[in-house]
């Protein structure tokens, strides 16, 4: 059973013990300010901002006005950087790296009209990218063919618009974007991404060391001398996850603060649900923290093999990056971790404007997730300790 005044004690051995390093105190609460801060600045984008505009090179291989013309309003288009050049000075600049995509628009798509589109041979664009812009290339082949349909629709549909000179050959239709829930673009909320995934990434981390903590406790025999006192097992183990996760609580705290002062970093959402998801978070953080002290053997192998998982649950979860840029198989996996779960919550709660109800389901399974790894350091806890009666006392957990 659990002897609640002792777990209090002992949890508060513990917090004075990590108080009184000071050069850790700060190292513990500096590194997850430190590392949100830099990635949130790299990321951050104003609401105003067009957004990165991939460099693009436009060679014309015929002087004819359809290709002068889709040549114009790829230069004038405000998602990519493009600039005409000849296709000498397009090799030169592409195998320098000064420029990220190249668009060569072949004389044939001059010539184009109604009978052509139905031809087998059709005009081919070619499209010559550095191996590291794949993407910038996908992104250009989009501009490119709505800014081709949009001019050649003057050529193919001329007689129509004889017939109709008022006729504007544009898109029938406009686009009004807007993110649901009112949070807000990613792109504007860096530092609320990025201050949520390095908060839990660090949380991992601290819950780490204190299974590490742990370990060393039992290696230079205090484990022991603590349990031939009056003291169950359960109240050792929950006098560690309480100081354990009031830790967590104030490292959220401190660093959502810090993002709050200086960046700006806002709960859109329900205060409530954020104070719910803090705490689920705190609860994942000690319970790790035993699952490290339980199965870890020893320090050595412990940390690493902790690094490693926690590292890889960081990149998974979207911790790191948003996950809708990790490939489909990646985010399939993802759901079977913790990460992913405290992420969605957490991120939700902040700056994408989640409620209540939908931030429970996340703390929920969090939850589950810490059951299930203190339910594991239970058992293999025990199961290192023995029996330990304790000399016939009935204190023995």
């Amino acid at each position: 059973m659990i002897q609640p005044r002792l777990v209090w004690q002992l949890a508060r051995k513990d917090l004075l013990l990590f108080f009184a390093d000071r050069r850790g105190l700060l190292l513990c609460f500096g590194v997850p300010i430190v590392l949100a801060s830099a990635f949130g600045a790299i990321f951050h984008r104003p609401e105003g901002d067009a957004g990165p505009r991939p460099k693009v090179l436009v060679v014309s291989e015929a002087d004819a006005p359809l290709l002068g013309r889709i040549t114009e309003a790829l230069c004038r288009d405000e998602r990519v950087a493009a600039s005409a050049c000849d296709l000498a000075t397009a090799r030169r600049r592409l195998a320098a790296e000064d420029a990220g995509v190249v668009v060569v628009l072949p004389a044939a798509l001059a010539k184009l009209s109604l009978a052509s589109l139905s031809d087998a041979d059709k005009p081919r664009v070619e499209l010559w990218h550095h191996p590291r812009d794949h993407w910038e290339a996908r992104w250009v082949e989009g501009v490119l063919t709505e800014v081709a349909l949009r001019e050649s629709a003057r050529e193919l549909l001329a007689p129509v618009q004889a017939l109709r000179p008022g006729l504007k050959l544009e898109r029938p239709f406009t686009v009004e974007a807007r993110a649901e829930p009112a949070g807000g673009a990613l792109a504007a909320h860096a530092f609320s991404h990025s201050f949520c995934g390095m908060t839990l990434q660090y949380l991992l981390f601290w819950g780490m060391d204190s299974g590490l903590l742990l370990l060393r406790e039992r290696r230079q025999g205090l484990w022991r001398r603590l349990r031939a006192a009056p003291v169950t097992r359960l109240t050792l183990l929950a006098g560690k996850a309480l100081a354990t996760a009031l830790v967590a609580l104030l490292l959220i705290a401190v660093t959502f603060g810090f993002g709050a002062v200086v960046f700006g970093v806002r709960v859109n959402g329900s205060p409530a649900g954020f104070a719910l998801m803090a705490v689920a978070a705190a609860g994942l953080s000690a319970a790790a923290g035993l699952l490290v002290a339980a199965v870890g053997g020893n320090e050595g192998r412990a940390r690493s093999v902790a690094i490693l998982a926690i590292l890889t649950m960081s990149l998974l979860g979207g911790l790191w990056l948003p996950s809708f840029l990790l490939p489909g198989w990646a985010q399939r996996l993802a759901v079977l971790l913790p990460t992913t779960w405290a992420a969605r919550g957490l991120e939700g709660v902040t700056w994408q404007g989640m409620g209540l109800a939908g931030a429970w389901p996340c703390a929920l399974a969090l939850a589950s997730f810490s059951a299930a790894f203190l339910a594991v350091a239970w058992w293999r806890l025990v199961r290192a300790d023995g029996p330990s009666a304790q000399g016939g006392s009935s204190c023995a957990a």
